[in-house]
């Protein structure tokens, strides 16, 4: 998944108040799945409120000062200097570790708080209708906010610690109130407004006016409207600055809880089923927490997701698995009044703007429009997948109680541990033994032949030496810096960073952004550079490399394909750029498009090999591997829909309780899984306590993009098959070159149907292409 959406000063702290760092859903969760009833259509059109907007005298009311106004110049100067300010392509990691704590970044965000409002209110003043007297004039103010805000909100993913987080807290409301002072500014309104009605607005690009319109949407719907000084516009803010603590507080209280559990197991024997490696891994796990004997189990997934995969000792299985389905629900990191919370703010919020919702404002936006069609598709593919998901579940408990003794039904915490069985039995290979083929430096070396042979771009990692003599520094010593090129020109760089770090690192996978392809009035042309980041298991030693298990390779590939897409963009408008502006259900085609490489026999041979032979693949496990994209398919498919049923559900129909007699969140989620949940749920479970896409994440009614865009992704892929039947190698070539020119080059700056009729020749998706690599399509 991705985290950053826009370079905004909006957008740029919407990226650090949702956190976008949770597992790529359509990577790691190929495994169990619920769905709801049809949600009741809303047949009553939401109108948003008609502005009129006047003119207002520019205040400083609006954000509290944090210095006096005769500051010295070399005050107000100080905060340039500092390593979160002061870099073009490649921040100083090294030095802005050594200045996070409070006392030496609250005062620099402070000051650049200040100086961005002085210079918006500024700046006000001289608005014109004109592209460039608008968006242009506050391209580099916003670009500077962007720049510092994100590096703190990366180093609070990958270097978690208490002084940071008392840095966010403290800097964050500031922040909320300069993104709403900017949002709601009523001259940058009417300047744009004026634009869109004269005869300036036939002279811009079909970029430039995709922009204007989009920033006119988004000034709508962050509270323009309201009058200056009205309650309504008082509690909008409030709300909006509330959100974005609550959203803090639910990512930490998931961080915390997970930290905070931890299953030391003394006697090996009742690990039974768990390999040597594995063992090995829960003893450093343990090690590294301060156990000096014993196993130890942790939440974090690198450890949780072997361990109820291959430990055969099923009460200990069902103790770890209640462990997580219950995480952030009780005590001080209860999650619970935090969505409930949420929820009513966030219809509230949409109430104010005029929409029924937050998911009819949420779907407003996005390329679907409506509920009802997000949850046309929904249906769609349950009707697709539960006469196969049903088939499977009595397969897979038949397999359990012939060869593994369970009685039925299964348990929850049988599942995964049963579907793993389950494979190997049919596929003959376990994950670990598949995993030894994948060596990290044999499967990146493959993911950057992909890239130069279907798509023409070149990928190569800095060497130290150039690292060093171009004063590139890194978060960790694990980070790795590469050059993306293409025709011998360079066109971008990204940092990896790959490994698991559960003491500092959050879990799941992302790709952020680190600056935007610009060009500005100079001339000059900033390039892109993003972050990759993964958490596959580190190396067990400095001998050995990392050993991917096969879901770690398509994570890769994944995250890798959200980077081509913001890295090879030709859009030099930053709000358009890459990956900024586009549709948040079509934003992840350019990721999972990039999966299925990992299910083509050659390119799995060609990106793995035994770490320590070097010999080949054997063909039956390339052949299990290929098959495996089928394996349990229409499970995992009711998986996602459930999450995606019960996302929109929250954020449409649902009233948080007002008393104990209402119904929960949970009794919502419950509810929902009695139609499609095949293996029976707990009462106790507390999944939506730690479910960071929706709460603690960007994904709030957007849950369904995954399944929205895959559709789009399975059918781009069609297109390399068609090719590949038609003309062979050649004919590939010349796809992946229009796939380049379009859905990797056009970025915001052009409508997400507009991009795919370039690609694909037609304006409709065929889903079939989606049942059909799942396996499904027999099943309608």
């Amino acid at each position: 998944m991705y985290r950053a959406t826009g370079r905004t000063i909006n957008q740029s702290i919407i990226r650090l108040s949702q956190n976008r760092r949770i597992v790529n859903p359509s990577a790691y969760s190929r495994r169990l799945t619920t769905i709801e009833q049809r949600a009741t259509q809303l047949n009553k059109k939401v109108t948003t409120p008609k502005f009129r907007i006047q003119e207002r005298v520019a205040t400083r009311s609006t954000l509290p000062t944090f210095r006096s106004m005769t500051t010295a110049t070399n005050e107000i100067t100080a905060y340039k200097q500092s390593p979160f300010v002061q870099w073009k392509l490649f921040p100083d990691f090294e030095k802005l570790l050594g200045e996070c704590k409070p006392e030496q970044a609250i005062p620099v965000f402070q000051q650049l708080i200040n100086e961005a409002r002085d210079k918006f209110l500024a700046l006000e003043k001289e608005f014109q209708p004109t592209f460039d007297g608008t968006i242009g004039q506050l391209s580099e103010l916003e670009d500077e906010i962007s720049r510092a805000y994100g590096l703190l909100s990366h180093l609070n993913g990958v270097k978690n610690s208490p002084e940071l987080r008392e840095t966010l807290e403290k800097i964050q409301p500031e922040f909320i109130k300069l993104s709403l002072l900017m949002n709601q500014s009523i001259p940058k309104y009417n300047a744009l407004e004026t634009l869109k009605n004269s005869d300036e607005w036939n002279k811009l690009n079909s970029v430039q006016q995709r922009i204007v319109d989009k920033s006119l949407r988004s000034m709508k719907n962050t509270g323009i409207g309201f009058p200056e000084n009205s309650p309504e516009k008082k509690r909008f803010n409030e709300i909006s600055e509330r959100l974005s603590q609550l959203s803090l507080s639910f990512n930490n209280n998931v961080l915390d809880a997970t930290k905070a559990y931890k299953r030391v197991v003394k006697d090996s024997t009742e690990l039974e089923g768990c390999s040597e490696t594995l063992l090995e891994t829960l003893k450093k796990n343990g090690e590294q927490l301060g156990e000096t004997e014993g196993f130890c189990i942790t939440l974090d997934f690198p450890i949780y997701g072997p361990f109820m995969m291959n430990c055969s000792n099923r009460a200990l299985r069902e103790e770890i698995y209640k462990a997580n389905i219950t995480k952030a629900s009780e005590g001080a990191m209860n999650n619970e009044p935090v969505i409930n919370e949420i929820l009513c703010l966030r219809r509230e919020k949409a109430n104010l703007l005029g929409y029924k919702s937050h998911a009819d404002l949420s779907l407003s936006v996005k390329m679907a429009q409506d509920i009802e069609s997000a949850q046309n598709l929904l249906d769609r593919l349950f009707d697709a997948s539960i006469g196969s998901a049903q088939k499977e579940v009595e397969k897979l408990t038949q397999f359990a109680a012939t060869e593994l003794g369970m009685t039925a039904p299964l348990s929850p915490w049988d599942t995964s541990y049963a579907s793993e069985q389950y494979r190997r039995k049919l596929f003959k290979f376990d994950e670990e033994t598949i995993s030894q083929y994948f060596a990290f430096p044999k499967v990146l070396q493959g993911l950057f032949d992909v890239a130069n042979e279907i798509l023409g771009v070149q990928v190569r990692e800095l060497s130290p030496a150039e690292l060093k003599t171009n004063k590139i520094t890194t978060w960790h010593d694990d980070v790795k810096v590469f050059e993306v090129s293409e025709k011998g020109e360079v066109k971008a760089y990204f940092y990896g960073d790959f490994y698991s770090r559960p003491s500092e690192k959050r879990s799941g996978a992302w790709m952020d952004t680190v600056t935007t392809r610009t060009k500005h009035l100079d001339g000059h042309v900033t390039l892109p550079v993003a972050y990759l980041i993964c958490n596959q298991p580190p190396p067990q030693s400095q001998d050995e490399p990392s050993l991917m298990k096969f879901r770690d390779v398509e994570t890769l590939f994944h995250e890798f394909g959200h980077c081509l897409q913001h890295m090879m963009t030709r859009v030099e408008y930053p709000d358009a750029s890459g990956i900024n502006g586009i549709e948040w259900d079509f934003v992840e085609v350019a990721s999972q498009f990039m999966e299925n490489f990992c299910s083509e026999p050659e390119w799995l041979n060609r990106l793995s090999g035994h770490y320590k032979t070097g010999e080949n693949m054997p063909q039956e496990m390339i052949d299990a591997l290929v098959k495996g994209r089928e394996f349990l398919s229409g499970m995992a498919m009711l998986r996602q829909l459930h999450f995606s049923k019960v996302d929109l559900a929250l954020h449409s129909t649902f009233t948080p309780p007002k008393s104990s007699s209402d119904k929960s969140v949970f009794d919502l989620d419950a509810e929902i899984a009695k139609g499609t949940t095949l293996i029976p749920r707990l009462p106790e479970d507390r999944f939506l306590c730690s479910f960071l896409h929706i709460f603690g994440g960007g994904y709030s009614a957007g849950y369904y993009s995954y399944k929205w865009s895959e559709t789009y992704s399975a059918d781009a892929y069609a297109a390399f098959e068609e090719a590949a039947q038609r003309g062979g190698k050649p004919a590939i070539s010349q796809i992946g070159t229009l796939y380049r020119d379009t859905i990797l080059a056009l970025g915001g700056g052009t409508p997400p149907s507009e991009v795919w009729k370039m690609f694909r020749g037609r304006g409709n998706v065929d889903v079939s292409a989606l049942l059909r690599h799942s396996g499904l399509l027999a099943h309608k």
